[in-house]
């Protein structure tokens, strides 16, 4: 039963990585474009278009908190795991479930604080483009809360994939990905 809800939740949480690594993927092709046009206005028609320094700020956060999230979900983030996987299996997949509980706790704050920063700043107008200041806090809340989803998902795989962390010579994410033996 645990079994079955975890490939589901999981199986949703790899859709909405998807559209977090697509977020950070188009706001990165609209930041380039932007800049070329500031590069453009600046040098050659000798105009500076103020515009792009504020969208950019909305855009290059647009960027990093969704891909941060996603990469939760496909260990693709900063983590040192040499001293993990060093140890014995179980051992290492009990201090991997206690880093994943630390991580969940980490994304609830940074959640409640980007909530807690886009209810503050949402009145405020951002100069030159007119749009609440909000907007920028809107993917730090979104990051928290990917980051707290994906890492009790991996709690749960690790819970629910024991028998094979069990059996393994050596702890490694890729247990966690196979189906259940």
């Amino acid at each position: 039963m645990l079994s079955s809800f975890t490939k589901l939740i999981d199986r949703f949480g790899g859709g909405i990585a998807g559209v977090l690594n697509l977020i950070g993927g188009l706001s990165l092709v609209a930041l380039i474009p932007s800049f070329a046009w500031l590069v453009f206005g600046r040098y050659v028609l000798n105009e500076t278009p103020t515009w792009v320094e504020q969208v950019s700020l909305i855009l290059i956060v647009l960027i990093t908190f969704p891909v941060a999230a996603a990469g939760m979900r496909d260990n693709s983030h900063l983590s040192v795991s040499f001293f993990r996987d060093a140890l014995p299996p179980k051992i290492a997949a009990v201090v991997a479930a206690i880093s994943y509980a630390a991580m969940a706790w980490f994304g609830y704050w940074m959640m409640v604080g980007g909530i807690d920063l886009m209810a503050f700043n949402w009145a405020k107008k951002m100069p030159i483009i007119h749009v609440s200041d909000g907007w920028r806090s809107l993917p730090m809340a979104v990051c928290g809360a990917g980051i707290t989803f994906y890492s009790i998902v991996h709690i749960l795989k690790i819970i629910t994939r024991w028998k094979a962390i069990s059996k393994a010579s050596f702890y490694h994410d890729d247990l966690l990905n196979k189906d259940a033996e």
